[in-house]
C-alpha cells in the first residue's frame, strides 16, 4: 500500500512519500516505475514513534520560527502507483453470491502493496484463507467480500472506533459516537460473523455454521425490509452503509484493481491472446497493457493504451497510461491524461489526487489544493488529500493553515498517516520556545 495508512479506500494505491522535486523507484511496480518520492532528508519517524505520536495541539502553543518552517522539507502522500482495470458494465450488476474471480494470491498481495504492516492478530496469508474458506462455504465472492473488509478496516489500518485486536473487519455494531462494536476471539471467527452479516441480506438460507454474528437475528426482527433481498454489491448501498452513496461501487472499485493481472510471462502470454481473439476489443488491450507496466515494459504499454482509446477512450485507459509516463518521467503527456481521465470520468478519485501532486511539484498550490479537494469530496477519510493540502498551505507560507490540516488527519480522520505525523514533528519543531 501507500506507506500513508487509510484509504482505503478506497480505491487508493500510492507508494512511499511525496518531497518536492525529488522522484524514487515505487517499491510497488519495480525498478522501472517512478513515483514523487520523500528524499531531501525529510523522513517519516519511525514505527515506534508513529505507534505513539506526539501530542499535537488543535493550535500552535507558542509562536513559529516561520525561518525554519520555510527551509523545511515538508512530506507528503506519493501517487497512487498501481493501474486500474475499466469498469465495463459490472459496476451496478456483480452478484453478492458466486465464485472469488482474483485468486488468493493476488489477495494477498493486493494487500501488502497497500499496507506492509497491516494490524491483523494472524497472517495476511491467514486472513486471506480463512475469507475464501468461510465465504467459499456459503457461496459467497470471497475476493469481494474480503475487499469490503478492506475499505471497512482501511487496509487493516483501523483508526476510528474499531480496534485491531476486535477481529471486526466490517465493522458490525460500530454504528458511530465510538460505540466500537464487536469482538470476536479469533481472526477466523471475525471473518465468519462477516460472512454471516452479508448472507442475512442476501438470503434467507440459515449459513452452515453456528450463528456468530451479534447482529444476525436483529435484523430479522428488526429490518425484515432488507433480509435475504440484497443480492448486488451496490444494493449494500444506504443499507449496509449510510448514507453509503457509493459504497458497493467503492467495494467494486478495489476488487477490479485486485484483480488486474500481473507482469509474469503467463499473464503477458494470455494477456497477448486475448488481443489475438478480439483484436477489436479495447478492454483486451488494457489488460495486456496493465500487464506489460508490471513487466515495466512502458512504451509496450503505452501502445497498446493508444490502441485501446483509439477503439473506445476511458478513464482508466488515460490515468493508466498517465502512469506509464510518469513512469518515464514525462511529466507534461502525464498531466494531459489525468486531465483527459477526469473529463470522461469525474468521479473517479485517482486522477484528481495524482494531477493534484504534479500541481505541488510544479508550484501551483492553488491548483493542487482545489484537486485535493475534489478528491476529498470523492473519498473523505483520504488522508493523503488532507496531508498534500496541508504541504501545499506550508509551502505557501500560510503555516496556520497548515497546522490545521495536519492536525486533521489525526484527530478528525483518525489516521496516524505517518507523512502527518513528520510533518505535525517539524511544526512543533519550530514553535519557539518549545522545551526540548
Amino acid at each position: 500500500m501507500k506507506t500513508l495508512s487509510k484509504t482505503a479506500l478506497i480505491s487508493a494505491s500510492a507508494v512511499g512519500f511525496l518531497c518536492l522535486g525529488c522522484f524514487f523507484a515505487s517499491p510497488e511496480a519495480g525498478s522501472s516505475v517512478y513515483a514523487p518520492g520523500a528524499t531531501c532528508g525529510a523522513k517519516a519517524q519511525d514505527k515506534k514513534s508513529a505507534e505513539k505520536p506526539m501530542e499535537f495541539p488543535p493550535t500552535p502553543p507558542g509562536k513559529l520560527d516561520t525561518e525554519k518552517l520555510k527551509a523545511a522539507a515538508w512530506v507528503g502522500g506519493a501517487s497512487y502507483a498501481l493501474p486500474v482495470l475499466p469498469q465495463g458494465g459490472d459496476r451496478e450488476e456483480v452478484t453478492i453470491f458466486g465464485r472469488a474471480e482474483a485468486t488468493e494470491k493476488q489477495m494477498v498481495d493486493f494487500i501488502l502493496r497497500r499496507n506492509p504492516t497491516p494490524k491483523l492478530s494472524c497472517t495476511v496469508d491467514e486472513i486471506v484463507s480463512y475469507y475464501y474458506e468461510e465465504a467459499g462455504r456459503e457461496g459467497i465472492r470471497a475476493d469481494i467480500a474480503l475487499c469490503q473488509a478492506c475499505k471497512e478496516t482501511g487496509f487493516f489500518n483501523y483508526g476510528g472506533d474499531v480496534s485491531p485486536d476486535q477481529n471486526n473487519y466490517c465493522g458490525l455494531g460500530a454504528t458511530g459516537n465510538h460505540e466500537p462494536g464487536a469482538r470476536f476471539e479469533t481472526a477466523r471467527l471475525g471473518v465468519r460473523a462477516h460472512i454471516q452479516h452479508l448472507m442475512v441480506y442476501t438470503t434467507t438460507r440459515r449459513p452452515e455454521t453456528a450463528i456468530v454474528d451479534p447482529r444476525y437475528e436483529l435484523v430479522i426482527e428488526k429490518h425484515p425490509e432488507i433480509y435475504g433481498v440484497v443480492k448486488m454489491w451496490t444494493g449494500l448501498n444506504g443499507k449496509w452503509a449510510v448514507p453509503g452513496t457509493y459504497y458497493g461501487q467503492d467495494i467494486l472499485n478495489l476488487w477490479r484493481q485486485a484483480k488486474v493481472p500481473d507482469g509474469s510471462p503467463t499473464s503477458l502470454l494470455n494477456a497477448s491472446e486475448a488481443v489475438r481473439r478480439a483484436p477489436g476489443d479495447p478492454n483486451a488491450y488494457i489488460r495486456r497493457a496493465v500487464a506489460r507496466f508490471y513487466a515495466g515494459q512502458m512504451e509496450n504499454a503505452i501502445s497498446d493504451y493508444n490502441k485501446a482509446i483509439r477503439l473506445s477512450p476511458s478513464a482508466e485507459a488515460y490515468f493508466d497510461r498517465a502512469l506509464c509516463y510518469e513512469a518515464l518521467r514525462d511529466l507534461g503527456k502525464a498531466q494531459k491524461d489525468y486531465t483527459a481521465a477526469i473529463a470522461l470520468d469525474p468521479r473517479m478519485p485517482q486522477p484528481w489526487y495524482n494531477l493534484g501532486n504534479l500541481f505541488l511539484l510544479s508550484d501551483r498550490y492553488h491548483d493542487a489544493i482545489a484537486n485535493y479537494e475534489r478528491e476529498l469530496a470523492l473519498i473523505p477519510q483520504m488522508a493523503d488529500a488532507r496531508v498534500n493540502i496541508g504541504v501545499a498551505h506550508a509551502k505557501m507560507g500560510d503555516y496556520e493553515a497548515a497546522w490545521k490540516d495536519f492536525f486533521t488527519v489525526t484527530d478528525e480522520i483518525h489516521d496516524n498517516n505517518e507523512a502527518a505525523l513528520a510533518n505535525q514533528k517539524i511544526m512543533m519543531d519550530a514553535v519557539k520556545g518549545k522545551k526540548k
